[in-house]
């Protein structure tokens, strides 16, 4: 007997996840400037495709809120036909570096920088997207969108008087609340129901049949009219291949390192998935190169739509492909439904996902590890406010080198003094960076005391440290006091040493 049990699992997680991704999918192509074409395409191919050919057969793919950024950025500078070059581009990037085997290294990233990362582009979608969802304007940069916040505020929520503005404002914080309600209130059989999805639902019924004059999404009968193919003639017209190079490198890190992050996190939230990495990021390559030459956003793994198809009993890759399915024959036979779905509504979403991304628990566990990551992930943040997604993250993989040297370049000499011997003991790396600090603790031993130097904890010494080390220890031969080094433990740390000629300069040591 087929046993369908499997199969109906994988259709009611498709149909959760699909009412969760629609949404999504329009509300991040209005926040990027794009037609809602291009997300929603998106959001098919990352179902469809992605999820037929996924590394990890759980996770869910498609236009995901950490790109915007990217989207914004590379529309303004370099304009919407470079957009979709791009995309293509990164996506063959993706597949060479699966092909060989290098999907690894895209997780070879400090949680701070990640940490900052995400921060960084929660607080921008949350400004950006708060003056959206009152009908007006993004100003474009996080010192201008704060410049503006105020008198945006002041003249969409206090004088109420029922404008345009006013009913936006309203609106959105409808759906806001919505979704907090819901997720704290709901009972858990109805918590199947995205929240987001109910918010929308709710703020659509009651800005219709109120007859609200806000903006509203505008799609024709026949949303395959907006069809777009790559024109890549028009695209190469005129390139920058330096500017092009830059951001195909950008979109290619943070999708692919989103995704396998996302893929990491659902390893850990569910037993039976084991991720493929090298198979997922060709996967995510052939989706990316197929959304750049159909005109779509940038696709990752995305995990509040993966979670909710672990959440809702998954158990194939045939959730995820379903999902698409469904999102393809909605807006090809309903299109004119999304005609009543207020902006103001989708922005909201946005701005509590932007909210979302900026996770105050882990920056307090950083700042309680460790001063050095919080302080990587406060340079990655800020860096990214004030800057740009590519050189915030840039900056804080420098931020990082810098920590990592110093921790590399610093000597850790730790002394205890007893009352007739002083015990030294060597840690770390001590290179001639160090010799310097090396020098300054061994000459103010007391020259009365015994010392013992003790390596136990020493990974490296080079010739430098090796020197002035055994001059100490000649030096300290002239005096009474007995000197011990653990010279065993210094030779591992350097085995490509010629020691046998150092023995013979130095009248036999170490025999």
């Amino acid at each position: 007997m087929i046993n369908f049990a499997p199969f109906r699992k994988d259709f009611g997680a498709s149909v959760i996840i699909f009412l969760i991704a629609l949404p999504l999918a329009i509300g991040i192509s209005i926040a990027c400037g794009l037609n809602i074409y291009s997300g929603i395409v998106s959001g098919i191919i990352g179902g469809i495709v992605v999820g037929a050919l996924s590394g990890n057969s759980l996770q869910v793919s498609g236009p995901a809120a950490g790109l915007i950024l990217v989207v914004v950025d590379i529309i303004q500078t370099q304009g919407i036909e470079k957009l979709f070059l791009i995309i293509f581009l990164a996506g063959l990037v993706q597949i060479i570096f699966g092909i060989f085997s290098l999907g690894n290294w895209f997780r070879a990233i400090t949680p701070a920088i990640i940490q900052g990362m995400l921060a960084g582009i929660g607080i921008s979608i949350f400004l950006s997207q708060f003056h959206i969802m009152l009908d007006s304007s993004a100003s474009g940069t996080f010192l201008a969108n704060i410049s503006d916040l105020w008198s945006i505020i002041y003249n969409s929520v206090l004088p109420f008087d029922f404008s345009r503005h006013h009913l936006a404002c309203f609106i959105g914080f409808l759906t806001i609340l919505i979704i907090i309600l819901w997720d704290s209130f709901a009972h858990k059989k109805l918590k199947a129901i995205p929240a987001a999805l109910v918010a929308v639902i709710i703020s659509s019924l009651v800005a219709n049949l109120a007859g609200l004059d806000i903006n509203y999404i505008n799609v024709g009968e026949n949303f395959w009219s907006q069809f777009y193919i790559l024109d890549f003639p028009s695209a190469l017209e005129g390139a920058r291949w330096a500017n092009i190079g830059v951001a195909v490198l950008v979109v290619t890190f943070i999708a692919s390192a989103e995704t396998l992050l996302t893929s990491n996190a659902i390893d850990k939230m569910c037993e039976y998935s084991k991720t493929n990495y090298n198979k997922e990021i060709i996967a995510q390559g052939v989706g990316n190169s197929l959304s750049g030459l159909f005109g779509a956003l940038p696709i990752t793994g995305v995990i509040v739509r993966s979670a909710a198809n672990i959440d809702a009993g998954a158990r194939t890759r045939l959730s995820a492909i379903l999902h698409g399915v469904w999102i393809l024959l909605f807006v090809s036979m309903f299109p004119k439904i999304l005609n009543y779905i207020p902006i103001s509504a989708l922005a909201a979403i946005l701005v509590y996902t932007g909210y979302k991304l900026v996770d105050i628990d882990a920056a307090k566990y950083l700042f309680k590890l460790s001063r050095g990551e919080f302080a990587i992930y406060l340079i990655t943040l800020f860096a990214i406010l004030f800057t740009n997604l590519f050189e915030g993250i840039v900056l804080g993989f420098l931020a990082a080198l810098v920590k990592n040297v110093y921790k590399v370049m610093k000597v850790n000499l730790k002394i205890v003094e007893g009352e007739n011997l002083i015990t030294v003991m060597l840690c770390g790396n001590v290179t001639f960076l160090q010799l310097p600090s090396l020098i300054s603790v061994f000459e103010k031993i007391d020259e009365r005391k015994d010392v013992a130097v003790c390596a136990q904890g020493l990974y490296f010494m080079d010739h430098a440290g090796i020197d002035f080390l055994k001059s100490w220890e000649q030096k300290r031969q002239k005096t009474n006091a007995k000197t011990q080094i653990d010279w065993s433990k210094i030779r591992r740390s350097y085995p490509n040493f010629d020691w046998r000629k150092f023995h013979k300069d130095n009248d036999g040591f170490g025999h």
